[in-house]
């Protein structure tokens, strides 16, 4: 380290500030002056002044300290402290005394050779002092070296280093009774130096403890030494006893990509080698490879012979390769990656990633959908399949099912087969699994327990479960047609849970509703085939149910079949063996699980077929139907009476669901357009109404998390479409359905107060609950 060099005006003070703090025995020291007047004027003083003061210096601030701490400790040995609980036992504290050793410099001793043997600190307090030397010459030129300590008691004080004489000590005794003359004084030499020279040397480094960040990979042993030292540093301070102050730091650092052992391989080395085939191997070697070009079965079984790839004719290998999965898998990826060019800010929009903020300054609320992609069907027979139904995975909202069949008996040529496509949102220009059928697809559900598996009712009235994870497997289970309860097609699929222990590996069984009115449960055993049992059988309805009036037909008498049509099945929001069938005759026939043959409760809600029912996400008490009759309904449980009704075109509503966000929102799908009501502003026009497509809508269903809708047409397209310029979700939700049905119920009082003995109607703590 470099020296630092104080200047010789740094040690040298004030000769005012000098002389007011001398003892009063002072007088004036001859010194060299080069003015005469400087001399006179000294003279002059010379009587008020001390001759010993030329040999002693003036007190510093380190000596007036001592002199006031001796007063204290003198006052304080007037006093003594005694225990009189403990027998007047003398308690008084002992003064600590403690003896400074400093070491005496070599030049001051060989100098004054006399005062060598003496203390430093005495030393100084008899000659002028030491801070006087660096008046004089450099200190690296006499080769002394000073301490801090003597840097420290220096500076600040006026000390001149003079040549003693003891034959001048008298003048001290006589200074006050007697006069003298000056000039039998010795002259004195000051002694100047233009700066002091302290050099600071790097003391050796105390290493404590260090804990660098190391990342290695684990399951060897440089990770079980690492582990080693984590518990070590825990236990050093975090443990009982050794709490220490721990600070965290962060360091950013340049991303570096880096290659992991698994994908390290070995270097392939290839060679050149020669070898000699005649004409006979070669025959031989191409008559092999016909042979094995065709698939031989062997001997009364269905397996065939393993040919490898690279041996079969061009366009065998192209089949081959295409029924590969690991094939089947990069295509997907790759496919993915190309449909994200031209579909990024659609995805984003359906994963919530550009959403509306709340502090816009201007904004329109006009319920509107904003189209995002559509789905085409990917049809190879030229036959249009209308969507039958539609699907999100209740794990992973990017996945839908859709169903691909017979809706309507209407159509001009009705379709003999059936497809069902599993789409995902990262790529909407191909769907990534596929399931052909030679029977149309009604229906299908994704499990909400085990995601992975989809139910697919046929119309021929069988049901399959099949795995989404597996390419070109065969289902898990199948009906079995021989033993099958029921022939109509599958209108309707709903998983429910059962009570099993927890250890259980049993999956969880599914309920399917048949056209005759038939509800088959079906359980997957440990089989190919799915165990079916009957739950419940519909007969048609006699007498005067609750709900709306209802008036028997006189043709009812003649009827062959006495079984309505089953629509569509619903699931109870929290009771889990409750379910609702919905018929064609407009009535809802309340099932359980736990009761077959019999239902629990009737009610009539539409003059014709109801065809969709659906709980409010506030509330498991409220519910909506939509009818053949050309309206939407809104029930409360325990109130045979609509509480509101609404109808906008002279048309049926196929589908009807409440808005996932809104509370009071909720949509309506005709043939022609979609509709989105809002019952907190009217009841009597809707907020919007969308056309999509020239084709008749079939039906609709939210994404799990209810910014999105699909809306399936006969023609097989599904439009993917985002709600926009929607009003923000009201911050109590419950609160703003409750004053919204309040409000439209006004005017019928004794519906009023049928609804006030309802009470509270949402779920605990007022939350919303998805089904």
């Amino acid at each position: 380290m470099p020296a630092t060099i104080f200047s010789e005006e740094a040690l040298l003070f004030d000769a005012s500030e000098q002389l007011a703090t001398r003892h009063r025995l002072i007088s004036i020291r001859k010194v060299g002056l080069k003015d005469s007047s400087d001399f006179t004027e000294a003279k002059a003083i010379q009587s008020h002044l001390s001759v010993i003061s030329r040999y002693s210096t003036r007190v510093t601030f380190h000596e007036l300290l001592h002199r006031e701490i001796q007063k204290c400790l003198a006052v304080r040995s007037n006093y003594r402290v005694y225990d009189v609980k403990g027998g007047k036992n003398d308690v008084t504290p002992k003064l600590i005394n403690l003896v400074i050793d400093r070491p005496r410099h070599k030049l001051l001793d060989a100098k004054f050779p006399e005062y060598s043997g003496k203390d430093t600190g005495s030393f100084r307090s008899v000659r002028s002092g030491t801070s006087s030397i660096s008046r004089h010459k450099s200190t690296r030129g006499l080769g002394m070296k000073i301490s801090i300590d003597d840097v420290i008691l220096g500076i600040g004080s006026d000390r001149l280093l003079v040549h003693f004489d003891p034959a001048y000590a008298h003048l001290a005794h006589e200074s006050d009774t007697s006069s003298y003359d000056d000039s039998s004084l010795p002259e004195i030499t000051i002694y100047t130096l233009p700066f002091i020279r302290i050099v600071l040397w790097k003391s050796d480094l105390i290493h404590l403890y260090e804990q660098r960040s190391v990342t290695v990979p684990a399951n060897t042993d440089e990770s079980k030494l690492v582990l080693k030292d984590n518990d070590l540093y825990e236990y050093l301070v975090s443990h009982r006893g050794r709490m220490r102050r721990r600070s965290e730091a962060e360091a950013q650092t340049n991303l570096v990509f880096r290659k992991t052992r698994d994908i390290n391989t070995d270097p392939v080395v290839t060679t050149s080698t020669a070898s000699y085939v005649s004409f006979y191997e070669m025959f031989d070697t191409y008559q092999m490879l016909n042979k094995f070009s065709q698939t031989k079965p062997i001997v009364q079984e269905e397996k065939h012979v393993k040919i490898p790839l690279h041996k079969l004719p061009y366009d065998e290998q192209v089949d081959a390769l295409g029924r590969l999965p690991a094939f089947n898998l990069g295509a997907m990826i790759i496919m993915r990656l190309l449909a994200g060019n031209e579909h990024s800010k659609a995805q984003k929009r359906f994963r919530k990633m550009k959403i509306v903020d709340r502090m816009v300054k201007q904004i329109n609320y006009k319920y509107s959908l904003l189209p995002l992609f559509t789905l085409y069907p990917n049809t190879t027979e030229g036959m249009r399949r209308a969507v039958c139904d539609i699907s999100f995975c209740a794990k992973n909202t990017d996945i839908l099912a859709v169903a691909y069949g017979i809706y309507s008996y209407s159509a001009a040529k009705l379709s003999r087969t059936g497809s069902v496509c599993v789409w995902s949102i990262k790529n909407p220009c191909n769907p990534e699994r596929q399931y052909n059928f030679d029977y149309p697809v009604v229906s299908i559900s994704f499990s909400p327990y085990l995601a992975t598996l989809l139910a697919i009712g046929l119309f021929d009235g069988s049901v399959e479960v099949r795995d989404v994870t597996e390419y070109n497997k065969p289902p898990v289970a199948i009906s079995q047609r021989s033993t099958a309860i029921c022939v109509d097609p599958v209108l309707s699929i709903k998983w429910i849970k059962q009570a099993k222990a927890s250890d259980s590996t049993e999956i969880d069984p599914l309920l399917a509703l048949s056209q005759d009115g038939s509800v088959t449960k079906f359980n997957i055993i440990n089989s190919p085939y799915l165990a079916g049992f009957k739950q419940t059988v519909l007969e048609c309805v006699e007498g005067t149910p609750e709900g709306l009036s209802f008036k028997m037909p006189q043709e009812l008498e003649t009827q062959t079949i006495r079984r309505p049509q089953g629509l569509s099945l619903t699931k109870h929001p929290l009771q889990h063996d409750i379910f609702y069938i919905l018929t064609d005759e407009g009535c809802l026939h309340k099932c359980s699980t736990n009761y077959q043959n019999q239902y629990l409760e009737l009610l009539k809600t539409h003059d014709g077929a109801v065809n969709c029912m659906d709980f409010s996400p506030w509330s498991p008490k409220l519910f909506l139907t939509c009818g053949n009759d050309w309206c939407l309904r809104i029930w409360m449980d325990g109130i045979f009476k609509p509480l509101i009704t609404i109808t906008n075109l002279c048309a049926p509503y196929q589908w009807a669901n409440w808005s996932r966000t809104h509370s009071t929102i909720l949509l309506g799908i005709n043939r022609k357009q979609v509709e989105i009501w809002d019952i907190r502003r009217s009841v009597l026009k809707p907020m919007s109404t969308t056309f999509l497509e020239n084709s008749f809508n079939t039906l609709a269903k939210f994404s799990r998390d209810g910014y999105n809708i699909a809306v399936g047409n006969e023609k097989g397209n599904v439009h993917i479409n985002a709600f926009d310029e929607m009003p923000f979700p009201s911050y109590f939700q419950y609160e703003a359905l409750e004053k919204a049905i309040y409000k439209a119920i006004t005017t019928d009082p004794d519906l009023l107060i049928e609804l006030r003995s309802v009470g509270f109607f949402g779920y605990p703590n007022k939350a919303r609950v998805l089904t």
